[in-house]
């Protein structure tokens, strides 16, 4: 239940406050004082769209409201789902900026619009005009059918089993493909399995290939080396171990004659055996080496079959290894493609089943409601002044194709007098008749709605006289058990309310200002007064308010 709303610098709202309990609310004034200003401020509070000057003289605007959610289980599970704490209270505060920017909070957490918006609709049902159009349309109906009839559990279990029979024949008609095809397909993975089979990739393949491949690369490079030096120094006559020789004999020949020549003739002995030893351990470092040169080229042979394989079916070993088991199972799949086309048929069947059963369900429960529904909205009617009009919830199979709402055609038929014949509400209702069906249907399914607040903006339109005493009866009644708020124009509406606002707007330092007070009996009296016309003389108009007052008060006690 709304407990209080305050509202600062909201359009024409410079500050508000309002002290809300149960029973009916009805808020009185000139036109264009700005009754609507409070509604907008609610609507705000429950997500509703603002628009972008809310922020008078450039201050910011600010809507707060403090609701009891004591016994409302649905919002209590709503915001818990969020992770927001509440003692049986929460505070809703949105502030608009000049620049468009705004900020949500409930109990100070911030929220977005979306999430306001799902919680109004647990706190608080707003009623207005829009709604009376709504109450024509089929969705509309069918919604308050299953809310009378109590079907709303069963029209999800229908909704979530008419998605899940789409679902399967989405998977049956994307599979259902030409013989032709299937053909291509087998064909296709059929190729990529046997390619990539007969290439007998290993994890980690490619790196340990690369790796064995810079070895041997570095190898030859060794062993070329090494031939070449061997080949300076064993090469026949001209190598340098032969030159040494022939150096040491001709250096032998002259040391008979001189002492220098026999030390030369000792140094190049020693330098020719040092090339030899030289000689000796290069042949055998050669002999030693593993380089294959066939080997090399085999690992080349087998990265550039690894690489073209690659521009195909993966970048790694281990992502064509991975495609090579999709591939698998795709041949697979298609190859028994036929056995998988039965089953999906078998899915949709039984699923279809599970479908229809419930919409069966549905539409059995819809018949049963429909009949108690239309007599309970009739009966209403004639508590509205319409003795004679009927209503009757016609529903019939849908001549398309069923949706996730069922097979069923939900039409409210409507007439206002005897002697005519029932037709569709929008073609015949005007626009104070559509008013009272929809306050007729507000009383039938009140005790039926979630919501503790419901918000009327001139439910009374388009009523006068006997009618619009009657409406007033009515959501006085509804005051009984909800918390009611209604704007509205009519004096026999402001007479039946609990609490009477008066909303005026005034000049404040050039500037339009309106104003919301609570009226004392006075107060009441002189605005009912008012609201009874000129066509009555003042002292008249005060007796007859006064009278409309007690008479209210009286059925109370």
């Amino acid at each position: 239940m709304l407990q209080e709303l305050y509202v600062r610098h909201f359009v024409l709202i410079d500050e508000l406050r309002l002290q809300l309990d149960g029973g009916l609310h009805v808020l009185t004034g000139e036109t264009g004082a700005g009754k609507s200003l409070v509604l907008d401020a609610t609507r705000a509070i429950l997500g509703g769209r603002v628009s972008g000057n809310a922020a008078s003289d450039g201050s910011p605007a600010v809507v707060e409201a403090v609701f009891d959610i004591e016994t409302n289980e649905a919002a209590d599970r709503l915001l818990a789902s969020w992770g927001i704490d509440h003692s049986g209270e929460i505070v809703v505060s949105r502030t608009f900026h000049s620049n468009g920017r705004a900020q949500n909070r409930v109990n100070g957490r911030s929220v977005t619009v979306q999430m306001l918006r799902e919680l109004g609709d647990t706190l608080v049902e707003l009623q207005d005009q829009h709604e009376s159009v709504a109450l024509m349309t089929a969705p509309y109906q069918r919604r308050l059918l299953d809310l009378y009839g109590q079907h709303e559990e069963l029209a999800t279990s229908c909704a979530d089993a008419y998605r899940a029979w789409q679902e399967a024949l989405r998977l049956l008609r994307e599979a259902q493909v030409s013989e032709r095809e299937r053909a291509q397909q087998i064909d296709l993975y059929a190729l990529q399995v046997r390619e990539l089979e007969e290439a007998g990739l290993r994890p980690g393949e490619e790196e340990e290939l690369r790796a064995e491949r810079d070895r041997l690369k570095r190898e030859r490079q060794i062993a070329e080396s090494l031939a070449q030096m061997a080949a300076l120094l064993d090469d026949g006559r001209s190598g340098a171990i032969a030159r040494l020789h022939e150096a040491e004999r001709m250096a032998g020949a002259l040391s008979a004659s001189s002492d220098r020549a026999d030390e030369i003739a000792t140094l190049l002995e020693t330098a020719r055996v040092h090339a030899e030893e030289a000689s000796f351990m290069l042949h055998r470092f050669l002999s030693r080496l593993s380089h294959d040169p066939a080997r090399l080229d085999e690992i080349e042979e087998r990265l550039a079959m690894i690489r073209s394989l690659s521009r195909k079916y993966g970048s790694t070993t281990e992502e064509m290894l991975a495609h090579l088991e999709r591939a698998r199972a795709q041949l697979e799949a298609w190859s028994k493609h036929e056995d998988r086309l039965m089953q999906l048929q078998a899915e949709v069947e039984g699923r279809e089943a599970a479908y229809r059963a419930i919409a069966d369900r549905l539409h059995e429960a819809r018949v049963r409601a429909a009949k108690s529904l239309g007599e309970a909205i009739s009966s209403s009617l004639a508590r509205l002044s319409m003795a004679h009009a009927e209503c009757e919830i016609e529903v019939r199979p849908r001549v398309d194709a069923p949706t996730e709402h069922g097979w069923d055609e939900i039409r409210f038929l409507f007439r206002a007098n005897p002697g005519q014949p029932l037709m569709p509400l929008q073609k015949v209702a005007s626009g104070g008749e559509l008013s009272r069906m929809l306050l007729a249907v507000k009383v039938v399914i009140a005790n039926l709605e979630r919501t503790e607040t419901l918000i009327f903006d001139e439910i009374d339109q388009g009523v006068s006289g006997e009618a619009a005493l009657r409406v007033a009866e009515m959501l006085r009644e509804l005051g009984q058990d909800k918390q009611v708020i209604c704007v509205t124009h009519a004096p026999q509406v402001a007479a039946a309310g609990h609490v009477h606002y008066l909303v005026a707007k005034e000049s404040e330092a050039d500037r339009a200002i309106s104003r919301v007070a609570r009226l004392d009996d006075d107060g009441r009296i002189q605005e009912i007064a008012r609201l009874l016309g000129s066509d009555l003389s003042d002292e008249t108009a005060r007796v007859h308010a006064r009278a409309l007052l007690e008479s209210f008060r009286r059925q109370s006690t």
